[in-house]
């Protein structure tokens, strides 16, 4: 490629990347308010401390939550004025990060020369993947999106390099990237991982290169490691660790995790296509020296990437969220990102005719697939917003409970039946390698039917009136002019009561749910006494140490108050809410 061509073609994705801002911009600006707890919380909150220089605090209290880089990258909206025009700002940055995500898949296309129409055709998936629905939410997928796709492109520049020296450079990057990755996501390790086995397999086929695969790997381990210490010695220096749900099993989760694996297998290659991981392994070839890394090396790295993702998913979500569940819901939007390198490996392998062979492994994985599919799967189970690719599997099982006769036990048969000759139609017609086109118009419009699915859930979830914005905001403002303590007191654990204020209010405010202070005793006397008793709210489940009076209760309409001994504040609040000054703010008197 010519350097003119070149500019030529950074410039068209320049031009895709502003169109992708600015329609995904417009998309997420609509009036919202979080809605995943308690990770939008999390990311929220900590934005708003770090903003104010009060460290890393969650809900008011310090916190050990340290996936700090999606907080940073909002930072900037929170510049302005209003909580109002703040939440609009993230939605528009949002939209520039996930955007973003054409750059690397434009860089990995060229470094594994791809042809104009194929660079086309991966750079316009990347444009229209269901992750950029998430451009109107709270969650750090969007910058998980071009993040994953440039790790892989360091990767492949990694393993494409010429010499041990220049490998050994690209894997120090690749490790510092890798950390970086962490920042956003912990389940990015999979990336490290599957390095590590990538470079074993490699090693395993070429004895004599040991040497420079072990420099490879420690530059990549050793760099990811040199950062990770530095921040745990500096920025983060005293703090636990970020999530609870990486610990051991219990026996009874145990027992559900083969299960849980099996069942987030088979939904992952479904929403995957099946063929675009399938034919890559299947057409894997040994990576002896000299061989092509772009059909030795790529391919393992990605199907090592995408089973190790699963079992960090069935391992740390699954079995602890979905215990017990037939449908165990399928979170895709951690995997999502294998997709564009999935899809470029699988059509260099359909470039080269299978072999008898090698089609005769095909046909049975796939086989074993819809065995599977058939036997273990129902559908999925509650929080669509997760499901991304599985958007359209899910629109059709939601609505079979209203067909008559089978019932929906015995539709869902009929729908996983129709899918599994689908794929089997498939499978031909990708093998025989005919109808390309047609097929790439179909990945193209499947993707923006998935975006559409999840821009419409996501409206439905985080959706609100734009009076209750401007609202919530003013009191926010409100609020900011008081001194002393504020007390809020929701109805309901993790609804739309917290959820408004979580989102609109930037003052340091104590949230205690009254069902929490409940379940915790606390009101067993029809008192909250601050002087004896210690509340909090139900996430992070903790009690707040230095809440020692409320001079101001913000409590939600159906909380049974006392307000016998306040005074109302004078001062507007969102319907549903209302604001009391309590002239004795050691104690907070309920009725029931």
């Amino acid at each position: 490629m010519t350097k003119q061509n070149s500019r030529r073609g950074w410039l068209w994705v320049l031009a895709l990347f502003a169109v992708c801002t600015v329609v995904y911009g417009l998309l997420s600006s609509y009036p919202r308010e979080l809605a995943v707890y308690s990770d939008e919380l999390r990311y929220l909150d900590v934005a708003r401390s770090l903003w104010q220089g009060r460290g890393l605090r969650v809900r008011n209290m310090p916190s050990d939550y340290q996936k700090i880089l999606y907080p940073l990258c909002i930072l900037p909206a929170l510049a302005l004025k209003t909580t109002a025009a703040q939440i609009t700002a993230i939605g528009w940055l949002n939209a520039a990060w996930a955007s973003g995500a054409v750059f690397p898949a434009y860089a990995l296309c060229r470094a594994t020369a791809q042809n104009r129409r194929r660079t086309v055709f991966l750079v316009g998936i990347t444009a229209v993947l269901p992750t950029l629905a998430a451009c109107a939410t709270f969650m750090s997928e969007t910058v998980f999106l071009p993040l994953s796709l440039w790790q892989i492109y360091f990767l492949w520049r990694a393993m494409a390099a010429p010499g041990a020296r220049s490998r050994a450079g690209w894997s120090a990057l690749a490790g510092v990237w890798c950390y970086l990755l962490y920042l956003n996501k912990e389940v990015a390790l999979y990336y490290l991982i599957a390095w590590v086995l990538l470079r074993l397999w490699v090693v395993a086929h070429d004895r004599a290169a040991w040497k420079g695969e072990l420099a490879g790997v420690a530059a990549m381990l050793g760099s990811f490691a040199v950062c990770f210490a530095l921040a745990k010695a500096t920025l983060f220096a005293g703090l636990g660790n970020s999530y609870n749900q990486t610990g051991w099993l219990n026996a009874e989760q145990w027992a559900f995790l083969p299960f849980a694996v099996a069942c987030d297998i088979l939904f992952t290659l479904l929403a995957f296509g099946i063929f675009p991981v399938l034919v890559p392994l299947c057409a894997l070839r040994r990576p002896r020296p000299g061989t092509d890394p772009r059909r030795t090396q790529l391919p393992l790295l990605l199907v090592l990437a995408l089973g190790i993702g699963v079992g960090v998913v069935a391992w740390s979500i699954t079995v602890r969220e979905d215990l017990g569940s037939a449908s165990p819901r399928q979170h895709m939007r951690y995997l999502e990102p294998l997709l564009v390198p999935l899809l470029l490996v699988t059509l260099d392998a359909l470039d080269g005719a299978l072999t008898p062979v090698r089609r005769r492994l095909l046909a049975a994985l796939t086989a074993l697939w819809a065995v599977g599919f058939l036997v273990l799967c129902r559908d999925i189970g509650p929080g669509a917003g997760d499901n991304t690719f599985l958007q359209w599997f899910d629109f059709v099982a939601d609505r079979l409970d209203r067909l008559p006769v089978l019932g929906q036990t015995g539709w869902l048969l009929v729908w996983r039946l129709v899918i599994v000759a689908g794929t089997a139609v498939l499978g031909l017609v990708l093998v025989h390698r005919k109808a390309r086109r047609p097929l790439a118009a179909a990945a193209l419009a499947l993707c923006v039917l998935c975006y559409a699915g999840e821009w419409r859930i996501n409206r439905w979830t985080y959706g609100v009136d734009e009076a209750t914005v401007q609202a919530a905001s003013a009191l926010n403002d409100s609020l900011k002019t008081l001194d002393g303590t504020v007390l809020f007191v929701p109805l309901g654990v993790r609804q739309r009561d917290s959820q408004l204020m979580d989102t609109y209010l930037d003052r340091d405010v104590y949230l205690c749910e009254y069902e929490t202070l409940t379940a915790w005793g606390l009101l067993d006397d029809g008192v909250l006494d601050l002087t004896a008793e210690a509340p909090g709210p139900e996430y992070p489940g903790r009690p707040y140490i230095d809440l020692t009076g409320a001079d101001w209760i913000l409590v939600s309409d159906g909380v049974p108050l006392d307000t016998t001994g306040l005074e109302p504040s004078g001062l507007a609040c969102p319907a549903g809410y209302t604001l009391w000054h309590n002239p004795n703010p050691t104690r907070v008197n309920f009725t029931a």
